[in-house]
């Protein structure tokens, strides 16, 4: 068997690193993340999965002792960041990560050969290389990795097709740098096949079926209103209030779990039957006059009799206006 050489190696794994942290890269700015992020997002897919091969073979990774290999994900970072054409073409980045895909399943079953490990083995550790930096770069954008669903065109297959490839051909005895350049080009055409044809994996039998669906999985803060013990507190909010002592929090009435928190009631969220509000007083006439009372009191002492007659009538004998001038009034009958 010829050995592939160290130089043919490393440029494989450079040309791989660039292509998945172009991936990377891209979906960085598709998630509107700042260059900083796009650059996390770059070195996790270029490096992701050499990272994981290195910590399966117990070795030192060479991404932390080779400049080069972070520097391809710092240029790769750059390119899709400041440049504007390339993402006009998405195909072009998809071009690239199945670049990676190949490479990457060829060279991480390589290195397991190379460290004594079993055919299968070596395969299964290639496959690893070659999936591993794109599901931590998607884990890392909080989106939900290709391999794993099921409207996502064939991923792993063509990676394990590179990676048996590689196996069979240390196998026979014919492993060189045309024949390891041959694997990675079948699993990059077969990516590019499935990408192109839309070739996909089957659904499960369960979801197939039309007459017996999944019902969905709930939400999980739905779950957690849904799940409490307290219905009358499924539809609130609690907030903890701030600067009261705790020795007050302790003398209140009340379940010891809401010492200290006030309750807002969610609009949102079906609730209970509440309490109608009630209506607003009428507001007073406008229309009607209010004339004021400025009939003037008099002295305590003997009352005149006419006097007393004269109060039974709407205006007393003698009133005074806000003036202060006094105005005969009607004389009693």
């Amino acid at each position: 068997m010829h050995e592939l050489t160290a130089p043919a190696q490393y440029f494989l794994d450079l040309l791989g690193i660039f292509g998945f942290a172009l991936s990377g890269a891209y979906l960085g700015v598709r998630k509107d993340f700042n260059l900083f992020g796009t650059l996390v997002l770059a070195e996790a897919a270029g490096l992701g999965g050499g990272l994981l091969r290195d910590l399966v073979l117990d070795v030192p990774s060479i991404a932390f002792t080779d400049p080069g290999y972070p520097l391809a994900p710092l240029a790769a970072a750059l390119i899709a960041y400041l440049s504007r054409p390339f993402h006009r073409q998405p195909y072009f980045f998809d071009v690239l990560d199945a670049v990676g895909l190949g490479l990457f399943s060829v060279t991480g079953t390589i290195k397991g050969l190379q460290h004594g490990m079993a055919a299968v083995p070596s395969a299964a550790l290639g496959v690893i290389t070659a999936m591993g930096g794109g599901i931590l770069a998607s884990a890392v954008a909080k989106e939900l990795p290709a391999l794993l669903r099921w409207d996502s065109d064939l991923y792993a297959v063509p990676a394990m097709t590179g990676a048996g490839a590689a196996s069979a051909l240390h196998a026979a005895g014919a492993l060189n740098v045309a024949t390891a350049i041959g694997a990675a080009l079948t699993a990059f055409t077969f990516r590019l096949l499935a990408l192109h044809f839309h070739w996909r994996p089957r659904r499960s039998a369960t979801w197939q079926a039309k007459s017996s669906q999944l019902p969905p999985l709930p939400d999980a803060d739905a779950a957690l209103l849904t799940s409490s013990s307290r219905p009358a507190f499924a539809d609130t909010m609690r907030l903890r209030i701030s600067g009261v002592p705790s020795s007050r929090i302790a003398q209140q009435r009340g379940p010891a779990p809401l010492a200290g928190t006030t309750r807002l009631r969610d609009l949102n969220l079906p609730s209970s039957p509440t309490v109608q509000p009630r209506e607003p007083a009428p507001l007073p006439d406008p229309t009607r006059q209010v004339q004021p009372h400025l009939t003037r009191t008099l002295p305590p002492g003997p009352v005149d009799p006419r006097l007393s007659m004269g109060l039974r009538h709407s205006k007393s004998p003698r009133t005074q206006q806000a003036g202060g001038h006094e105005t005969p009034g009607r004389e009693p009958a």
